[in-house]
């Protein structure tokens, strides 16, 4: 599969029929509704579904660049004390002391809250894997330097709710791609869609729009984003040469396919082998 497939060329197709491998998509946390989410175990998962695994990146006390999407070891560790300790404040050794895998599931006992150097070690020994790097608490300056270290800026897509952060990451990291991501309710995304669009979309290569499940349709899942903007966001990204990705929090096949038949090929998801079938499912339909 190629990875840096251009989104203008999948546009250029009928969505009337389509290959999987022009469907291109974000492993949320690694796949966290299938996997111990930010572990090693879940990015490797990830890679051999074909996704692109988001990793989520705080700082420990001592400098080093984390995986974990929380403030805290609480919720995802077996953690017995410092759990409720912000990361910040633990050295990555004090982190490393306790199980991030054993509370999804006994199959996954023994993996550890991983260090970026680590995973960019793994990304950099397979032939196309690529990730997300999503924001938390980092220096963008030592972020910089590690990428470059390794060598990784075509590999990672940098991702945050802050534009100017993208920028700057932009800017300090040639080669990288950036992506926008963006959350609350629907005119609130719709104001913050418009803004950008009204800036070019400068400094940023992708937009993720988050599309939250109807709850007074209890018979399907459709979204609260009007279609009609998604068209229209779509239309605008194209002309802008930037992929538009939507993160939709609850799916079924039919609600994807749906979203397909728009046109859009780019997407996350917590749920990377669910999503996958569905893909498969809609291909063969078409």
């Amino acid at each position: 599969m190629n990875l840096f497939f251009s989104l203008c060329a999948v546009l250029a197709m009928s969505t009337l029929s389509f290959s999987p491998d022009e469907v291109f998509y974000q492993a949320h946390r690694g796949g966290m509704l299938e996997v111990p989410e930010n572990t090693l175990a879940a990015y490797r998962y990830a890679w051999s579904l074909g996704a692109i695994p988001e990793v989520d990146i705080c700082s420990s006390l001592d400098r080093e660049i984390i995986c974990i999407h929380d403030n805290t070891l609480a919720r995802t560790t077996n953690a017995t004390k410092n759990q409720d300790v912000p990361v910040s404040e633990l050295t990555f050794k004090e982190i490393r002391q306790w199980d991030a895998g054993s509370w999804f599931s006994e199959e996954y006992t023994g993996e550890k809250i991983p260090s970026l150097e680590e995973v960019l070690k793994e990304m950099m020994a397979l032939e196309n894997a690529q990730i997300y790097l999503d924001l938390k608490n980092v220096d963008l300056k030592q972020l910089a330097f590690i990428i470059k270290r390794y060598n990784a800026a075509e590999r990672i897509i940098f991702c945050h709710n802050k534009e100017e952060n993208c920028r700057t990451m932009a800017e300090a990291v040639p080669g990288l791609r950036t992506m926008l991501w963006i959350g609350g309710k629907v005119d609130q995304i719709q104001d913050k869609f418009n803004a950008m669009a009204a800036q070019d979309f400068a400094g940023l290569d992708q937009v993720q729009l988050h599309l939250h499940r109807d709850k007074e349709i209890a018979d399907a899942v459709q979204y609260l984003m009007p279609t009609e903007f998604l068209e229209k966001a779509l239309e605008i990204t194209g002309a802008h040469k930037i992929d538009l990705e939507v993160l939709p929090f609850e799916f079924d096949c039919e609600s994807l396919g749906a979203l397909l038949d728009l046109g859009i090929r780019w997407y996350a998801t917590d749920e990377p082998r669910r999503f996958t079938d569905c893909v498969k499912a809609k291909a063969k339909e078409d």
